[in-house]
């Protein structure tokens, strides 16, 4: 396993996406260790990544958050590196320190920073999905 959990937010909704995240990274990293199905567990992340910032970014637009420009900045900037990450993936150790020494420590400090802020607004504001 590469990451157990990350701390909760104050909307219950980002926790769930936050927590079904962890499964499939989580998921993608056994793959990777036991070298079956890597491009599937890949696509499988991805798409879920790309849901969980799609999620999001569209709460913060409908209750038009103050800080929608930085957030969405980081999820195309993490996307990004995604959709160029697809391009290693037959270097198993290459995806397995991306994973370890990007993408988990990025994940964990955007959750305990940006999105603590957001849940936060989205509890204010009674944000409703």
């Amino acid at each position: 396993m590469l990451i157990e959990k990350v701390n909760p937010v104050a909307f219950e909704p980002m926790n769930e996406i936050h927590n079904r995240e962890l499964e499939y990274v989580n998921r993608l990293y056994e793959a990777i260790e036991n070298d079956s199905n890597v491009e599937k567990a890949y696509e499988e992340f991805l798409n879920d990544v790309k849901e969980h910032f799609a999620f999001e970014e569209k709460l913060m637009e409908k209750y038009n958050f103050f800080a929608i420009v930085p957030h969405k900045m980081e999820h195309d900037r993490i996307l990004n590196e995604l959709e160029e990450l697809k391009k290693d993936l037959n270097d198993r150790e290459y995806l397995k320190d991306y994973l370890t020494k990007s993408f988990v420590p990025w994940l964990e400090n955007h959750i305990n920073t940006i999105d603590t802020v957001t849940a936060g607004f989205f509890k204010m504001v009674n944000a409703t999905i």
